[in-house]
């Protein structure tokens, strides 16, 4: 029965989550259960179950007072996120890049890719998947389960992170596609300062990351990945 339920709620996730994404739900929206509920033959507590998920993926706001409303990730919010994922990638890259084999770096290739192929807004769901795609087989050079783990436990934001970044930034298709590339690019030199700073700058080159942020990453992963070998 759980696991029945667990699939109803998120059956509702999807749903609303595409919606959203999509733009057919935009900031300031409200989600109301009732109507919800109907609409998807399912009882209220499997919607509100449904939108507090959708809460912690940065996509929903909770008001107690009037219920639930499509929001967006903060500005400190999508940084501190921002830092987070660049800081396990990197330390993987520090890692695993010299070993990185062709097959990953074509497989990286064939992902930006299929960005190309994207319009947006329609095809933002698909784009975040194709991302989580790219950005999985960076972390999997560090070669560590807990590290996939760490950095799993941020996909859920991710996609709320890549709308307020395409939305922010008035992003296109093609600057999407460029800074994946960049990426690629320095990741094919196997070398892996140049491999840890394109994935530091992917992810915190913008108006809103300070310098000294980038610079304290760069120092940090170094240290760890020594600590890592010395262990």
């Amino acid at each position: 029965m759980r696991y029945e339920s667990t699939r109803l709620v998120d059956d509702v996730v999807r749903a609303i989550e595409e919606e959203i994404l999509a733009g057919e739900r935009r900031p300031g929206d409200r989600l109301t259960v009732i109507p919800l509920a109907r609409r998807f033959g399912m009882s209220q507590s499997t919607i509100r179950e449904a939108l507090l998920t959708l809460e912690q993926r940065g996509l929903v706001k909770t008001n107690p007072r009037r219920g639930f409303f499509v929001t967006r990730l903060s500005a400190e919010e999508a940084v501190e996120l921002c830092r987070m994922r660049a800081l396990l990638e990197a330390y993987a890259v520090s890692v695993g890049l010299p070993a990185l084999p062709n097959s990953a770096l074509a497989e990286l290739h064939h992902h930006v890719a299929a960005m190309g192929t994207c319009v947006l807004p329609g095809d933002l769901s698909r784009l975040i998947q194709i991302d989580l795609e790219f950005h999985r087989i960076i972390a999997e050079m560090g070669g560590s389960a807990t590290l996939i783990e760490g950095w799993s436990n941020f996909n859920g934001r991710i996609g709320a992170l890549i709308m307020r970044s395409v939305e922010a930034n008035q992003l296109l298709i093609k600057d999407v596609v460029l800074y994946h590339q960049e990426v690629v690019d320095a990741l094919a030199t196997r070398l892996p300062a140049l491999g840890r700073r394109a994935i530091i700058l992917h992810y915190l080159d913008d108006n809103q990351v300070n310098w000294p942020s980038v610079e304290a990453i760069e120092q940090t992963v170094p240290a760890l990945t020594r600590v890592g070998a010395s262990a």
